[in-house]
């Protein structure tokens, strides 16, 4: 297993490890992205567990499994996760000049985003090196 294959592990770690944290707790999810549900509506907290928390965790954990077991293809995949956490980076950037949302947070946001989404993609991008 090749240092990018080890960082894409621990993007997939780090995004299905929240995942699996918001489909536990929902509450935890509305705080992290600063939402809340509608009160007195449980669907909310269902859209809580299922996209950040199913969507996140399942699609980081096949991206794993498919790193960890050499699938052919597993790069690629891995880099279509990292584009969507570098994405969410850059309609970020655009909040802040657009929205006028300079915040710490929201700093902080986007470099966890750009790192996360590095980390994903490393395979891929050494591979074509």
């Amino acid at each position: 297993m090749t240092l990018s294959d080890m960082s894409a592990l621990l993007g997939c770690l780090i995004g299905g490890g929240m995942g699996f944290y918001a489909m536990l707790r929902p509450s935890w999810a509305s705080q992290i992205v600063r939402l809340q549900a509608t009160p007195g509506l449980v669907e909310g907290k269902s859209e809580f567990r299922g996209t950040y928390g199913g969507l996140f965790f399942f699609s980081h954990a096949l991206a794993a499994y498919a790193i960890a077991s050499g699938l052919e293809g597993a790069a690629l995949g891995a880099a279509i996760l990292g584009a969507g956490w570098f994405g969410a980076g850059v309609g970020r950037v655009i909040s802040i000049f657009l929205d006028r949302a300079w915040t710490g947070l929201n700093a902080f946001n986007v470099g966890f985003e750009s790192v996360l989404g590095a980390l994903l993609a490393a395979p891929l991008i050494v591979s074509h090196l």
